[in-house]
């Protein structure tokens, strides 16, 4: 199954009509050659190899095919790839077709074309589709990582309201997800500490980027703990903070 170097971009390409697909084959991986399409005649044989090739990070599909159009083929192409980029590839260029191809949820539509221009056109598409879902990946990765983390970890948005908490964190507080986010800072701890954070630590974190030390938070239901934290900035004026609270041997 490796029939490429594992950086190119593995395209799924189906049509019904294998000289065409032979052509898009050549003209696609000669305009671009970080693109391997892997050509597939009908719904059938598509559905097969998607299944069996975990390598391809996108679909270009034909819409005019026999029995399964490009749309209804979508459908079953969510069923085993919820996420996987799907891009319409169509000889017919009336507003019906691309108005139905984004209600159903296709990444991009496109007409099918000859020129070496529309190859180019064509291979940015694909691109600029599969770059997003790879960065929409790492995203996920990262925040699976932060919710097996055994700290609380916290993010806040400029305006100094929690924009995301691990599980660990919303323990760590007391609060339910969705009574957590959109709550200012200033909520998690007890008044002194407000003027404590105020004064001192935020200023050390406009001069230095960062800050540790020890800190008093405050639950949802009022009461409150010794615990450690750390904080960080983040680009667009956003904090990280990660809090973990003292064990009894050590909390005064």
């Amino acid at each position: 199954m490796t029939d490429g170097p594992p950086e190119r971009i593995h395209v799924l390409h189906v049509d019904d009509d294998p000289d065409f697909l032979a052509l898009v084959k050549q003209f696609l991986e000669r305009v671009d050659e970080e693109l391997r399409v892997i050509p597939a005649e009908g719904v059938p044989a598509a559905l097969d190899r998607l299944r069996r090739d975990d390598r391809i990070e996108c679909v270009l599909s034909d819409y005019d095919m026999p029995t399964v159009d490009g749309l209804d083929f979508l459908a079953r192409v969510r069923d085993v790839a919820p996420r996987l980029p799907f891009v319409l590839y169509t000889g017919q260029g009336d507003e019906a077709v691309a108005a139905a191809a984004i209600s159903a949820g296709v990444n991009d539509y496109i007409q099918k074309g000859a020129r070496t221009t529309h190859y180019l056109k064509l291979s940015v598409r694909i691109k600029r589709e599969v770059e997003r879902r790879r960065a929409e990946r790492e995203t996920e990765t990262r925040l699976a990582a932060l919710e097996a983390a055994r700290d609380g970890i916290c993010i806040l948005d400029a305006d100094g309201r929690v924009e995301y908490a691990n599980a660990a964190y919303l323990d760590l507080y007391g609060y339910e997800h969705a009574d957590l986010v959109g709550t200012p800072w200033e909520r998690l701890h007890p008044e002194s500490e407000v003027e404590f954070i105020t004064a001192e630590v935020l200023p050390h974190l406009d001069e230095h980027g960062e800050w540790a030390g020890e800190s008093v938070g405050r639950r949802a239901d009022g009461t409150t703990f010794p615990e450690s934290k750390s904080m960080a900035a983040l680009p667009d004026d956003k904090l990280v903070i990660v809090a973990t609270a003292f064990t009894d041997s050590t909390a005064t």
